[in-house]
Parts: structure tokens; sequence; C-alpha cells
């Protein structure tokens, strides 16, 4: 593996506290709690594989801001969890460094920034995306997986 910079990791599907990747692969992995966070993107459901992908735009997509602990270790797990190869073959996500706005509580806003690693979805790599998949303006993927509605 690279010699990555240790940034904390922006999770806005089933990495989110409390969802299945979650519970899996972060439930005793992380330092604190996490952080309610917000990133400029549009996000999708993947139909046929039941999880989100978050593509460039303007829109805002909603998660959480984890610190790893054993951060080597748990990036290389999150890596080959996102089909993150690093060159090797094609991705299904790109792991990339984005500025993320951090929730506030005290002020109840958006209010800070980092940066964090983000797996953005390959949608380059996916010749069926258009067909398979459908939008979550609201770029809540908890809100759709609990609730199953679209919006």
């Amino acid at each position: 593996m690279q010699n990555d910079q240790k940034l904390p990791l922006f999770a806005y599907g089933s990495l989110m506290n409390n969802l299945f990747n979650y519970n899996r692969h972060l439930q005793h992995a992380t330092i604190g709690e996490p952080v309610k966070a917000r990133v400029h993107g549009s996000l999708f459901h993947l139909t046929e594989k039941g999880y989100p992908a978050l593509v460039p735009g303007e829109d805002w997509v909603y998660g959480e801001v984890f610190i790893l602990k054993d951060f080597d270790e748990m990036l290389a797990r999150l890596d080959t969890l996102e089909t993150y190869n690093q060159g090797s073959q094609p991705n299904e996500y790109n792991r990339e460094v984005l500025i993320v706005e951090l929730w506030n509580q005290e002020t109840q806003e958006y209010d800070r920034e980092t940066q964090a690693y983000v797996y953005r979805y390959a949608v380059e790599n996916d010749p069926s995306f258009l067909e398979e998949s459908f939008p979550l303006p609201s770029g809540d993927w908890r809100k759709f997986y609990e609730t199953g509605e679209k919006e």
C-alpha cells in the first residue's frame, strides 16, 4: 500500500453508523462518535447492487465522518470493500480526498470544513449505470434505505 495521508473517512452509504457495512467493518474500528457531514455531489441508488453511488455534482450528499483506528489496515480493508484497486484493474469506486463540511451541534449548522477520504463511484467503469440506478435528490441514502421511499 502507498503511504496514504492519515485523514478521516466520509461515509454516505452502508458504512454509516449502524448500517450493515458499518456493523461488519467499522463498529470497533473508529475513534469517538461519527460526526454528521456533507459533501458536494450527486447521489444515486444502484438498483442491482443495493447500495449508493456518489458522483460529481453540485448538490449536497449527507453522511458521517469517522476517524479510523489502525489507519493503514482499515484503509486497506475499505479499499477492498469498495473495489478500489489503485490502478491494478478497473475500480468500482475511486478513493479521493475532498473537502467535507462538518455539522456543529452547538450552532446547528454545517460551519466547519475538513479534508476526508471519500469513495466516489467510478461511473466510467459501469456501462449500465444509467439503466440500473436512480437519483436521490435529497442526498440522504440512510433515509432511502430506512424508508424504501424514492423521492
